[in-house]
Formats: C-alpha cells, structure tokens, sequence
C-alpha cells in the first residue's frame, strides 16, 4: 500500500522506524485563531545547530510556552548539561554552563522541558550508513546522534495533540540524508494533519525549519511560515511569566 500526502500524492518517505502517525480528527470545522494572540496551550519546538544564536531565543520562550521541546544539535547541548554522554555527537560543550542556566530557568518559571529519552546513531552521516536506535544513556563513545528516536517522536506527537498553538524553529536530525529524516518527517506530517483535521495554529520559522517541511512536503500545510528564525511577533508581545528570583 503506498502513503500518500492531503491530496492523493506519493508521501514522502519516512524510515521503516518512524511509522505515519495518525493525528486525531475533528467533526466539527476548523476554527483558525485570530493571528494576534496565541490560542490554547503553547509548544515550542526548537531544534537544528548552533546554540549561541538561540540563547535568547530559548529564554524568551520559556517565559511565554507552556511546553518547549528540543531536538537536533541543540538538544545535544543540554543532554550534556545534563550529565549525557553525547560520544562524537556535534554539541556546544563550551556553552554547556549556559545550557545548564536555561534548565534551572524553565524549571523556575514552570516552563516543561522535553529533551529527547532516545536517539537514531551512526558513526558516520551519510545516506545508508548503519544506523540504530539507543537510548540517551547507551550512546557510546563513537556514536553520532543525527535524528531523533521513534520514543521521542511519540511523546512529541503527545504534546502536540494537547498543543492549540506549535511554534516550530529548526530541524530534528539531519534531514538532508536518509535514514535520519525519520523524526523531522513524522512530527512534520502530524502536525500538518492536526492543523488541517483540528484546527491547530501551527508555525514554522526559519529557512531551515521551511525546507525540512518542504522535503517532507507539508510545507503549504502550516498555518504561517517565517524566514525569520525569530518569535512570532504576536506571541513575542504576550506578557511573559515571572521568573522568581
């Protein structure tokens, strides 16, 4: 049986692992949210590279969502914070006490943090390389982590369910090469289904973020995408928790 896409198309492929996943369905129409405020409860996804030019943008966050989920190289960076072995994973090891000041603040400002409890690993990012599926604490000492796993997915997908509002900013693994666009794919189609089928305000912000779900081929599913690898400006204005002191 061949998956296809809204309108009858070939999906695009996900790995064997990350299986479509279904997104729940509404009777009713979808109500789309006035675009000035932020409607329901709020996930913010953040992944891709290069934690330093996604400090503010990640303490900005955690006063303003109710759930922030990480992937990519920067969820390796607070995996470490936390005391993960990431082996020859990309990670920010010199920012790794900044990461650990971002943990203590979403706790402080009760902002839940989803970092990922499995990972897809290889010695090598390339297309066909052997990969395999670990949890955080059996990465080894050669491992790359270049996608999230399927456990991950599921408690993603989870939030996302409960979610009236996804703010999505940066890839979960590396798209660019099968096998490890496994868990950017699946999130990306759930979404796309829960914005069509429940009315969800989902956005997309960055050009990384806009060309993983045009792979995927749900780009033209999202309610609003941004070049911007920045807030939505309506959510940057609502007023953001007290973080104590």
């Amino acid at each position: 049986m061949v998956t296809t896409d809204f309108q009858g198309n070939p999906a695009p492929r996900l790995t064997g692992r990350m299986q479509l996943i279904q997104g729940g369905r509404s009777t009713g129409a979808s109500q789309r949210p006035a675009p000035h405020a932020p409607a329901g409860r709020v996930c913010a996804i953040v992944g891709g590279t290069g934690l330093l030019a996604k400090l503010d943008l990640l303490a900005r966050l955690m006063t303003r969502v109710d759930v922030l989920a990480l992937g990519g190289g920067i969820a390796n960076s607070f995996l470490a914070a936390a005391g993960t072995d990431m082996g020859a994973s990309l990670c920010d090891h010199d920012l790794i006490g900044e990461a650990r000041k971002l943990l203590d603040k979403a706790r402080a400002c009760r902002c839940e943090l989803l970092l990922p409890v499995d990972v897809v690993v290889a010695t090598e990012a390339r297309e066909g390389a052997e990969d395999r599926v670990v949890s955080c604490a059996a990465i080894g000492p050669e491992d790359m982590v270049l996608d999230i796993g399927p456990a991950t997915v599921a408690r993603l997908t989870a939030c996302v369910e409960t979610a009236g509002t996804v703010v999505w900013t940066g890839p979960l693994g590396v798209y660019e090469i099968a096998p490890f666009d496994g868990g950017t794919n699946a999130l990306a189609w759930f979404i796309a289904r829960r914005t069509r089928d429940a009315g969800l305000r989902s956005v997309a912000a960055g050009d990384d973020t806009i060309a993983a779900l045009a792979a995927a081929g749900v780009d033209g599913r999202f309610s609003e995408l941004t070049t911007r690898d920045a807030l939505p400006a309506w959510l940057d204005i609502a007023s953001p928790r007290a973080v104590p002191a």
